[in-house]
């Protein structure tokens, strides 16, 4: 269905409730990108966030009206101790916490006039449930990856939504089939302005002495496949790239995964790998891209993984990464993994290479091919960059969901009830290939 509005028709009122306040990671990106590209004259967007910091700071430095709904402390926690907590704990937390957020968040839509509440994850699903059934307004879920979730967070991300937007085929994929039928695939976007890529020193200095330069931008968390990544880099450097070769890993090292982080550092050096390095959080990675030879990232969906002493069940949530498009954008060659809607950004030996997820000989084999011949890995980040301006264009992207909100909104105004119909396309962008992939 079209996203078209008869002449005269009032602007939507769009809550999008932002609950993962925790970092700018992929999924707020991508929600940024929407927003702040919405049409002015067609939706009044509100973001609601469930605390201050750098997500709501993100929305307010576009100029997006951002407010805070602090849901309170037992709520307002991500390191998974509520869902471990006993169903007596979390019966009470409700009655304290949930139900008097809920009538806030009632009275917020009532008193703003919303239309639709767009909800960015799991737990934007639970805060909404009740007060949009509540306000009789329809609620869209944005489903950034795939869906690793069980018990109760994935059934609300599942069951609360009259439709699902999902940022890749792959991502869709993995969703329940009674959830699937109410979904559309709406790939994520990218703007072409300029993007902020001062010169950087240290990285100048080792492009004009010859040195390739490998990035990867990822938070440190064991599904992004850094573990990987690192024996990779071993063998490339037994293959004799230890001095032609800097690899930076750009990304968050977030507290809760220490772990790990502590895991790989020992790693590193039992190995005698000296030319990785973990760069942490930079407010501005850009200059990277521009330096980078290529870039890669090892991502992986479901693995066990057991270091010194401990099992870690990865379940990865990736969905349609944002580094792979950035560095398309770039015109940088990627190196990526076989896994959710990874394919449908980068076509193997055309824009990049793929390989099978926790295959690090294969991961190695990829990456020296496009060390061992700079003329092919140019050619490849130059085809990436037409590919993502033709395929994965903003405005596809906020069309694709405007056609979302489309099917909602007039039975939403018309006091007929919660939609019931399904999609009528498995894909709301044009990009978006009935096979899962659109190369």
């Amino acid at each position: 269905m079209s996203g078209e509005r008869a002449a005269g028709a009032r602007e939507w009122r769009v809550l999008f409730l932002v609950a993962d306040t925790t970092r700018m990671a992929g999924a707020n990106r991508g929600l940024l990108e929407l927003v702040r590209n919405l049409p002015p004259d067609r939706v009044r967007p509100l973001v609601l966030a469930t605390s201050e910091g750098a997500v709501a700071d993100a929305f307010r430095g576009q100029g997006i009206r951002c407010e805070v709904l602090d849901p309170g402390a037992d709520l307002n926690r991500f390191d998974g101790a509520l869902l471990r907590t006993s169903l007596a704990s979390r019966a009470g937390i409700a009655v304290r916490g949930l139900l008097p957020f809920a009538l806030r968040l009632w009275k917020l839509i009532r008193r703003e006039r919303i239309d639709l509440v767009h909800v960015n994850d799991a737990r934007g699903a639970l805060f909404a449930a009740l007060p949009a059934r509540m306000a009789g307004v329809p609620v869209v879920g944005h489903l950034h990856g795939e869906m690793r979730l069980s018990g109760l967070p994935r059934w609300l991300m599942e069951a609360v939504p009259d439709r699902i937007v999902a940022v890749s085929d792959g991502a869709r994929a993995t969703l329940s089939p009674r959830a699937r039928d109410r979904a559309v695939t709406v790939h994520y976007g990218i703007g072409t302005g300029p993007l902020p890529a001062p010169d950087v020193p240290f990285l100048e200095s080792l492009a004009d002495r010859g040195v390739a330069i490998l990035c990867c931008f990822a938070t440190v968390v064991p599904f992004k496949g850094y573990h990987h990544l690192l024996e990779a880099v071993a063998l490339l450097n037994a293959r004799g790239w230890r001095d032609r070769l800097a690899v930076f890993c750009v990304g968050d090292l977030i507290p809760a995964y220490g772990s790990y982080h502590r895991w790989l550092f020992r790693t590193l050096r039992r190995k005698g790998i000296d030319n990785l390095t973990f760069t942490g959080w930079q407010d501005v990675p850009f200059s990277f891209y521009r330096y980078a030879d290529a870039t890669v990232l090892p991502s992986v969906s479901e693995e066990v993984l057991e270091f010194e002493g401990e099992r870690v069940e990865v379940r990865g949530n990736e969905g349609l990464p944002m580094t792979h498009m950035e560095a398309m954008r770039f015109g940088v060659p990627v190196v990526g993994t076989r896994i959710a809607g990874v394919p449908e950004q980068v076509e193997d030996g055309v824009t990049g290479l793929l390989v099978e997820p926790g295959d690090q000989v294969a991961l190695a084999d990829a990456l020296e091919r496009m060390l061992e011949c700079p003329r092919a890995a140019r050619a490849m980040g130059e085809a990436g960059a037409e590919r993502v301006a033709r395929l994965f264009s903003t405005g596809a992207y906020v069309e694709g969901v405007l056609r979302v909100y489309s099917e909602l909104l007039p039975e939403a105004r018309t006091g007929q009830g919660r939609p019931s119909s399904s999609p009528s396309s498995s894909s709301s962008n044009p990009s978006s290939s009935s096979n899962g992939s659109s190369s």
